[in-house]
């Protein structure tokens, strides 16, 4: 919420000056047959302006974790769906959790320094369920971070040697979805900017979509490091010779 708010006061400047100037601007914004000059907008093309901004910059934004196994394309889809709404009406949410997977992402990343040199990438991979468990050559289980050290510790299951330019690969976050959102945010910051420098009219759903726009950039940076929308994890194989079993884990099997 300190977010939003701090972002919507960044837009109050644009607001007070549509204000100043509404009385002789406001009409023309809407009615390009009373205006000399080509500065006016229909409903539709704010409406559209706003709504690119926003699909582009929460589509980028949003980062989900690896599905599990047995999810299909419409649990995927209606996942991120649901994330989007969530960045809509709430974003400053979306960026607690963006904060909040980062820490752990570094809390991960450091533990498992014990046994090989871990990056940030490689916390987010092991904290959006980045590891499966093998059995016999079937899968039993989503590992959670603290699962795969115990294992690893106990030497259950080998340290899984997966490099960061493996986790990249498996990465599908493009550079040209990147390029159009940062293109489409500044193509309308711009228009914002102009707008204020020639005194016309600025809608307070431009400032919402700017505030709102600027809290996803937030949440971006937190998760630049997260891979996006990798759809397999690394699997991992249970030493045959351990003797612990995956067993006597209760309610490991029911987190595949």
């Amino acid at each position: 919420m300190v977010l939003l708010l701090c972002a919507a006061l960044f837009g109050v400047p644009f607001a007070h000056a549509s204000l100043s100037g509404l009385n002789d601007t406001c009409i023309n914004t809407f009615d390009a047959s009373n205006s000399p000059v080509c500065n006016t907008r229909t409903v539709w093309d704010i409406l559209s302006s706003c709504g690119l901004t926003l699909f582009a910059c929460t589509w980028t934004a949003v980062h989900m974790n690896i599905p599990y196994m047995n999810h299909n394309k419409w649990d995927i889809t209606g996942r991120r769906l649901s994330l989007m709404v969530v960045a809509l009406i709430a974003p400053e949410a979306i960026t607690t959790l963006a904060a909040w997977e980062l820490l752990n992402a570094c809390k991960v990343a450091n533990d498992f320094n014990d046994f090989l040199v871990w990056t940030v990438r490689h916390g987010f991979f092991a904290h959006m369920g980045g590891f499966v468990l093998h059995v016999n050559g079937q899968p039993w289980a989503t590992l959670t971070p603290e699962e795969l050290l115990r294992f690893v510790g106990s030497n259950s299951v080998k340290m899984p040697d997966i490099t960061e330019a493996d986790i990249e690969d498996r990465s599908k976050g493009d550079l040209l979805s990147k390029f159009a959102a940062i293109f489409q945010l500044l193509w309308f910051v711009i228009q914002i900017f102009a707008r204020y420098a020639k005194n016309l009219p600025v809608t307070l759903l431009e400032i919402d979509t700017l505030a709102i726009a600027v809290v996803a950039c937030i949440s971006y940076l937190l998760w630049l490091k997260k891979p996006k929308d990798v759809g397999r994890p690394y699997i991992v194989h249970w030493n045959s010779e351990a003797t612990a079993s995956p067993s006597d884990n209760e309610n490991l099997h029911d987190k595949y």
